[in-house]
């Protein structure tokens, strides 16, 4: 989560894959606009109006740092307008508490007609740190700081960082918190938005024994009603470069969070392997470009189904970070996919055989490498359409891929088909090459 890089400036781009929306470019320092380039740990939310707002991590961005969350708009979730900042600078608790130079991984969601933003302060490897809750009637502000929802001391297991509000089955809502250290954490909160018990830290939910620091972080929740389980997605690694998404669930909010495969998310002393189902990480593109670290994510409903909400980096220059938009959606057993193809907004179409016919490129997300996924051939046939909700946006399907059968789910539009899915417990990703 840490913008490590936040005083990098941001460059003009080169030109995206076939596959991906297109982004406009932008000069550093002539006051343009800059879409969402420079969004670090971004999260959308939409406004009671229709219009989407993304909410981000203070890094320099169209050649001015600015101080007090990044706050961008959109109409169409492809083209984004730059608000401004949501504070003038670090309000004072935060500042004071954990000497703060700017704001990380905000969180915003609506309660009772009021939004409500949950920030991070913090410095890079300190845990003196603290999550603050901010309100206001308008995503556009102005914002009042209520003050720390938690703080955490050098001495305390856990750092108070990356927060992310679930909604229970029950209506309540927790917060998942937590970064490197001792891993993430659950607090319950009241109606208000605030602790229930004032000074705790929550109850484990998941850490890393197997890497330096246990690197798991900007993690996000939800209960989905069609499965009867809770969804948990996170970050490993690091942001610079290893950033991957990783996806578990559970029946209760608590955990035991578990992965495809079975094995518990993360890992506990004594292990050698962190289990977790890497969803996305690393690719080289189809046109040869190198999407990095992708990462810190969230999701967002959105009437044309799930998306997930991340930033990733240029592999030609790691420095550079944008905010990207994916679709998401549920296997038929109830995994989380997300496709390789950037969202695109366009209507998605019915599905049929004859849609899959054709060369395919497939990326495998193998959770023992960190190196970027390349794409190879592949030859993709459709096994059967299986029942989808409406709601999803997608259409779960079997597949074969070169004669494995693949629980997937297919995304059709005028541009592109692409799927992602599980063959047994690993993540194939796959688009037609046109």
């Amino acid at each position: 989560m840490r913008p490590m890089d936040s005083n990098a400036q941001a460059r003009p781009v080169p030109s995206p894959a076939p596959t991906a929306t297109p982004v406009t470019a932008y000069a550093p320092g002539t006051g343009a606009d800059p879409g969402a380039w420079g969004a670090h740990d971004p999260t959308v939310i939409r406004s009671r109006d229709g219009r989407y707002y993304m909410f981000s991590t203070d890094t320099e961005v169209a050649g001015s740092p600015g101080v007090g969350v990044q706050v961008r708009r959109s109409d169409d979730l492809l083209h984004w307008q730059w608000v401004g900042h949501a504070f003038d600078g670090v309000p004072a608790s935060a500042e004071q508490w954990s000497g703060a130079q700017g704001i990380w991984a905000p969180d915003v969601v609506e309660r009772d007609g009021e939004y409500r933003m949950y920030y991070s302060a913090s410095t890079f490897g300190s845990r003196r740190s603290c999550i603050n809750l901010a309100v206001s009637a308008s995503l556009e502000g102005p914002w009042t700081d209520l003050g720390p929802v938690v703080r955490t001391r050098a001495e305390d297991p856990v750092n108070a960082i990356d927060a992310a509000i679930v909604r229970t089955a029950e209506g309540t809502d927790l917060m998942l918190y937590g970064s490197f250290f001792g891993g993430l954490r659950l607090i319950a909160l009241d109606e208000r938005g605030l602790p229930r018990r004032p000074g705790d830290l929550g109850v484990p939910v998941s850490r890393r024994t197997t890497a330096h620091n246990g690197p798991i972080e900007g993690s996000h929740m939800w209960y989905d009603a069609e499965t009867g389980r809770y969804l948990l997605i996170c970050s490993f690694d690091s942001l610079f470069d290893t950033y991957n998404i990783r996806a578990a669930r559970s029946e209760h909010p608590e955990g035991p969070f578990l992965d495809a495969a079975g094995r518990r998310l993360g890992s506990q002393e004594g292990d050698i392997v962190d289990g977790g189902t890497k969803i996305l990480g690393s690719l080289v593109t189809t046109s040869g470009e190198t999407e990095l670290a992708p990462g810190h994510s969230n999701h967002l409903v959105t009437p044309d189904g799930m998306l997930l909400v991340h930033h990733v980096r240029t592999g030609a220059d790691p420095e550079r970070h944008r905010a990207q938009l994916r679709r998401m959606a549920l296997t038929s057993a109830g995994w989380p996919v997300v496709s390789p193809v950037e969202y695109d907004a366009l209507p998605l179409l019915p599905l049929d055989g004859a849609a899959l016919d054709g060369p395919w490129r497939v990326w495998r997300m193998d959770t023992g490498s960190t190196r970027p996924a390349t794409p190879s051939a592949h030859a993709v046939h459709l096994g059967a359409l299986l029942p989808t909700p409406a709601e999803q946006g997608g259409a779960r399907a079997t597949l074969d891929v070169d004669g494995r059968a693949v629980d997937a789910v297919v995304w059709r539009t005028q541009a592109s088909t692409a799927f992602a899915g599980l063959e047994r417990d690993e993540v194939v990703l796959g688009v037609r090459a046109e």
